[in-house]
């Protein structure tokens, strides 16, 4: 029979018992089968299914409606799709779930897209906000901004004179004269490790550019620290809720506190997950060996949910150690190999200055033969390609003492690498998760700070893939909005935008480097799966693996590719019970 969507998603809701990959008897009778259905498995070949059974939340059988129909038996509930495409559940490799959630738990955060519109706002704060009271503008990077920079310090005072303001944009910000004033910075306030309190280059006096430096800063609230338990769980839920809307069924937090794993844990108790999570244990990697070692060990705690690599089960699962390298792309502070040009996006004043490497590389060697020694899979926020070379070292260090290949060491958000670098990664396992929506959205302004040959190599997702696995992913940290958010999170951009390498400004950097419809879906699905160690679980539609699943509302494979971007997902299927369901 063929039924309207509402009653395939009312079917699928059906509660089925927990069952490990395999057990389901062969030839039994399914407890779901949707046929007549355009089914892209994302398998090895790519398969292209007409039917699709699941029975105990895992996926029974794929194939010919002929074949997957002859799983029906009494009890079967079998719903013809008419035509409609089904794929595997999306997975974004890199989002930050409990401080996106959080940051519009209270209210709505502006989205600023000028300097005036940062100075409105401050302005605005001002009035309601005590004298001598921080106002704090978080993660709004320059890049995104009409006049493509940072605001100065000046333009910080004009608009709050009396309130100490910082202009956070991630490990580098501004901060006004009152700012300076509060935290008693002045032209005798020195460096702290690994980071810049910049200084006039002709009076030596602070400009109000710090990078990673905040920790001269005095007050600066957190943020989020009056939500209540209840208050980010429900906000953890909203987010959640709107993931499924879009699509993912699996997530991974790319760099988590045991509070943050003990938040998705109270969650699973409650069986109120409709994602699976795959949680990066966040590391300081600062210390001697012993110190390292005793952090190590400390990970797993009392519950041994905490670690290592692996731990856990389908629902939620403990992901590599993350630590970061360096600075951002987005700031001006990744450690790149030749010096970031002067000029006013990044207020950068140095002839030689190169970015910030925020771990000694010695350090780094030791911490990845530690963590290579005990199983644990370790990733690095690497943002530049000067700490792309420092990293690699790192690894192929460790490498000689206890071979990673099998722990898919990883790199994030990996901008930069060279054709020897990849060279490095195949050789020894490498892979990494990259992020389409910055090319994007701030693929314009690199390009006109670092100009076509240093772009060349700016997120080559077509030469990544000539070598070793890539996964796409977001880093969601603020904002509901899934195109609004810092940052987008919406993945039919990101597959949208490793399609067609367009800037949202204008113009597409270095079309050979787009991907195929094939490789732009895996990049979402399997490849994620794969960097977490996971691919037998899920990330394609095979018999074995978890029934997550998806409807769209169009022919991914045959649509424009302008419409891909606009895809609607009509139903999101975890475990075989539906998440999400289109009205």
């Amino acid at each position: 029979m063929k039924l309207p969507l509402a009653a395939l998603a009312a079917l699928l809701a059906v509660p089925v018992a927990a069952q490990e990959p395999g057990a389901d008897p062969p030839g039994s009778p399914a407890d779901l089968i949707v046929h007549r259905a355009k089914v892209l498995t994302v398998d090895a070949r790519f398969t292209v299914a007409e039917a699709v059974a699941v029975s105990g939340g895992k996926i029974v059988a794929v194939g010919s409606n002929a074949d997957v129909l002859k799983r029906k038996g009494p009890a079967t509930r079998v719903i013809d799709a008419a035509g409609k495409t089904v794929m595997p559940g999306l997975y974004d490799s890199h989002t930050h779930p409990t401080g996106a959630a959080a940051s519009e738990a209270g209210e709505p955060l502006p989205l600023l897209k000028s300097i005036p519109e940062v100075q409105a706002f401050v302005r605005d704060r001002a009035k309601t906000t005590p004298a001598g009271k921080w106002i704090v503008i978080r993660y709004a990077f320059p890049t995104r901004l009409a006049e493509a920079r940072f605001p100065t310090r000046a333009e910080l005072d004009a608009a709050a004179p009396d309130h100490p303001v910082l202009y956070h944009a991630g490990p580098a910000g501004v901060v006004n004269t009152a700012g300076l004033k509060a935290s008693g910075v002045t032209k005798d306030t020195p460096n702290p490790r690994a980071g810049q309190v910049v200084k006039d280059p002709v009076t030596g006096e602070p400009t109000g550019m710090l990078r990673n430096a905040y920790g001269v800063l005095k007050g600066v609230p957190g943020g989020g620290e009056n939500l209540t338990a209840g208050q980010k769980r429900a906000a953890l839920l909203k987010l959640f809720a709107r993931y499924n809307q879009l699509g993912l069924t699996s997530i991974a937090d790319r760099n988590a506190g045991r509070g943050d794993l003990d938040a998705y844990l109270a969650l699973q108790r409650d069986n109120a997950l409709t994602l699976r999570v795959n949680v990066a244990r966040g590391f300081n990697p600062i210390g001697t060996r012993d110190e390292l070692a005793r952090r190590f060990d400390d990970l797993p705690g009392a519950d041994g949910r905490g670690g290592p690599t692996g731990a856990g089960d389908e629902w939620v699962k403990i992901g590599p150690i993350k630590v970061f390298l360096d600075g951002g792309m987005l700031n001006g502070s990744a450690y790149m190999r030749e010096p970031w040009p002067k000029g006013p996006t990044y207020q950068v004043t140095d002839d030689a200055y190169r970015g910030l490497l925020f771990i000694p590389p010695e350090q780094l060697k030791v911490l990845a033969e530690e963590a290579a020694r005990r199983k644990w899979q370790l990733t690095a926020h690497t943002a530049g390609e000067g700490a792309m070379d420092v990293l690699l070292d790192a690894y192929e260090f460790a490498d000689r003492m206890t071979p990673i290949k099998d722990l898919r060491f990883c790199i994030t958000h990996a901008n930069f690498p060279s054709r020897n670098n990849l060279e490095r990664c195949k050789r020894l396992g490498v892979c990494a998760d990259v992020q389409p929506a910055w090319l994007w959205k701030d693929g314009h302004t690199l390009l006109n700070v670092l100009g076509p040959a240093r772009m060349r190599w700016f997120q080559p997702y077509k030469s990544w893939l000539d070598y070793t696995t890539v996964g796409g992913g977001s880093d969601h940290m603020l904002r509901f909005d899934p195109l609004d958010a810092t940052n987008p999170w919406h993945p039919w951009l990101g597959i949208w935008v490793a399609l067609t390498r367009n800037l949202e400004r204008g113009g597409v950097l270095e079309p050979t480097e787009a991907l195929t419809r094939e490789q732009a879906l895996r990049l979402y699905t399997i490849n994620n799966a794969y960097l977490h160690h996971e691919e037998r679980l899920k990330g394609s539609l095979e018999a074995g693996k978890l029934a997550d699943l998806i409807v769209i509302d169009r022919d991914y494979l045959t649509c424009p590719v302008d419409a891909v971007k606009d895809t609607r997902v009509l139903l999101t299927v975890v475990g075989g019970r539906v998440v999400w369901e289109a009205k």
